[in-house]
């Protein structure tokens, strides 16, 4: 489709992001704000309402809500309208989770505005990317798929018990990829290896 006149709708609860990106819009001549919602549920009540051309939400939301909630609950009541979700956490669940919706693009807020506004045309034109510059990056530490899942669960509040529960294996399973992580980021306890794996950007701080 054109970008001529592209709608586009924000959402992000930190006001003065929000008016300087939408400034920024409005100095492209092809894309401009539609409207601006503070938090994950106006946003999709605003999205379904004005039925933008184009979404573009904060990450980290209030209420613990994300932006990849957001983009299932769009595409669950059928919008087909790309999404970009703007991240200052490049951690790769970020990425990874987006990667399982439709034309859902991810950029790191410290890109430059330019590129982010590039890649917004680029998610119009049906060519959705993932700009965070983190997978250009050598991982300081190597974590198996089911240690990313441990550690991402750990860093939500879940303990050994209730992360067996949630990935259905045993206990004795999770205590044990429980004490690998600690092992591989050097930490001797559950709380300083959540602190590490945030610090490397592996998992998305807590709220």
């Amino acid at each position: 489709m054109s970008t001529a006149g592209a709608r586009v709708v924000i959402i992000d609860d930190q006001v003065s992001y929000a008016e300087a990106f939408g400034l920024a819009l409005a100095t492209t001549g092809d894309l401009s704000l539609a409207g601006r919602a503070p938090d994950g549920s106006s946003g999709v009540d605003l999205c379904l309402s004005l039925l933008p051309d184009l979404v573009v939400t904060d990450y980290r939301l209030p209420k613990g809500d994300t932006g990849v909630e957001v983009a299932r609950r769009l595409r669950s009541e059928g919008l087909t309208t790309p999404i970009a979700i703007l991240t200052g956490f490049v951690a790769p669940q970020v990425t990874r989770d987006a990667k399982c919706i439709p034309d859902v693009s991810v950029f790191s807020k410290d890109l430059p505005i330019l590129d982010v506004v590039n890649g917004l045309r680029a998610a119009l034109a049906g060519k959705p990317s993932l700009r965070t510059d983190v997978e250009d990056r050598p991982p300081d530490v190597v974590l198996s798929p089911g240690e990313f899942e441990v550690i991402e669960l750990l860093a939500q509040g879940h303990n050994a018990k209730q992360i067996a529960d949630i990935l259905h294996l045993s206990l004795h399973t999770i205590r044990s990829r429980i004490k690998h992580l600690l092992r591989k980021l050097n930490a001797t306890s559950q709380l300083e290896a959540i602190a590490t794996a945030t610090r490397l950007g592996l998992v998305v701080p807590p709220t």
